[in-house]
């Protein structure tokens, strides 16, 4: 008979990769633990993980999980802060019980994981063999530059939330970015800019001028 840790063992095998964001994706690599996600946040790499940081675990059967913020974010007030690297054992532990219970129930938290940044999966998949040749379409962007007016008018993800801020005030935009919104098909503006930054861009200007 299968001991009670087996069980946790294989339950948590479903899970193959974890991946940390920031506001500009500086992490684009799979990582084998959560742990190591987040030290990325932890790291001084990050940029303004408090605000927009995020942990993503990717499953086997092409689903993924959005680890909960509240175990490695902390709030105070209108202020956010990443935890304390002291504080990374009791959060792991902690996220590891969380992710054993939604594998457990199957829950219904998941999501495809092709809609969860980046939006290619078989790209991240790729990425697990750190053997693995980067595919030759993501080699080509990598080297192309920017041409004619791309370069003035095409908006950044700073500009997205320096423009959230100066609307809402920090604390509002961390958590707008965060929340599924309508007119982004139910996505969140921090998973949409990956897909269409324009239209986010779009989405914050709309707010400004009273358009929505």
């Amino acid at each position: 008979m299968p001991s009670a840790q087996s069980s946790k063992d294989n339950l948590l095998e479903r899970v193959f990769a974890y991946r940390a964001f920031d506001l500009r994706d500086r992490f684009p690599q799979p990582l084998e633990t959560f742990r190591q996600a987040l030290e990325c946040l932890q790291s001084d790499d990050a940029y303004l993980p408090d605000m927009s940081g995020e942990i993503v675990a990717y499953l086997r059967d092409g689903r993924a999980l959005h680890i909960p913020e509240h175990f490695f974010i902390r709030h105070s007030g209108n202020s956010s802060a990443v935890i304390s690297p002291k504080e990374n054992d009791q959060v792991c532990e902690a996220v590891y019980a969380w992710l054993l219970d939604k594998l457990s129930q199957d829950s219904n938290d998941s999501l495809d994981a092709s809609t969860v940044r980046p939006a290619r999966l078989n790209i991240l998949l790729d990425q697990c063999d750190p053997n693995a040749p980067e595919p030759d379409d993501i080699q080509a962007w990598q080297q192309m530059r920017d041409v004619g007016r791309e370069i003035i008018d095409s908006p950044s993800r700073e500009d997205i939330w320096e423009e959230a801020v100066q609307l809402m005030g920090e604390a509002k935009a961390r958590r707008w970015m965060k929340a599924a919104h309508s007119q982004l098909d139910g996505k969140t503006p921090n998973l949409s800019i990956e897909e269409d930054l324009a239209r986010v861009y779009e989405l914050v200007s709309q707010m400004r001028t009273g358009t929505r």
